[in-house]
């Protein structure tokens, strides 16, 4: 009688712990940790990058900076944020400012989008805005498929579509309407 006594008392006792245990936890508040989102298709990240490219003459041709870069594995292009590009062709220097970028590697592809500024420096300076522009660097080619304006101290462009050869500095544009400034009147 005594053990069946001491077996009540000890399962009794179980329950109040049990009890006191879990009223316990419903009353202090849970500390909800953020979960850190990892994509499992990113091989490796730069933070604080700075890009440099060299023609086959040993030449700077274009470089270019970033607080972050992510490179994705499967499809072999790096995902760029607020990409600064600098390129050089024929003494010129053009710098290039964007909100994003997407670099494809087997293609060497340059994709800026999302407020893409492009100024020309130098004695005749000139600014391209636009949405997106793709950056070619084997065929010194900034194409726009998306509208642009262009300006310069004596005029004022705005297109449906652009290429720019860099290196022949010629530049197309279609559907244009442009206003031109007489600085001499």
């Amino acid at each position: 009688m005594k053990s069946r006594l001491y077996i009540a008392v000890l399962v009794v006792g179980l329950c109040a712990i049990a009890a006191g245990w879990i009223y316990e936890s419903r009353l202090r508040p849970q500390v909800a940790k953020a979960e850190l989102v990892i994509p499992d298709n990113i091989d490796y990240f730069l933070t604080n990058l700075n890009y440099r490219a060299m023609d086959e003459a040993g030449e700077l041709d274009y470089e270019f900076a970033s607080p972050r870069l992510e490179h994705r594995r499967q499809t072999d292009v790096s995902h760029i944020e607020l990409p600064s590009l600098q390129i050089y062709r024929k003494g010129e220097r053009w710098q290039v400012d964007s909100g994003q970028g997407e670099f494809q590697h087997r293609e060497n592809l340059l994709r800026l989008r999302d407020r893409v500024v492009m100024l020309k420096h130098g004695e005749d300076p000139l600014r391209l805005f636009a949405d997106s522009i793709r950056f070619e660097p084997n065929r010194d080619l900034v194409t726009s498929e998306s509208p642009v304006r262009l300006e310069s101290r004596q005029a004022r462009i705005e297109a449906e579509q652009a290429v720019l050869d860099l290196a022949g500095q010629v530049y197309s544009l279609r559907g244009a309407r442009a206003v031109y400034h007489d600085d001499n009147g």
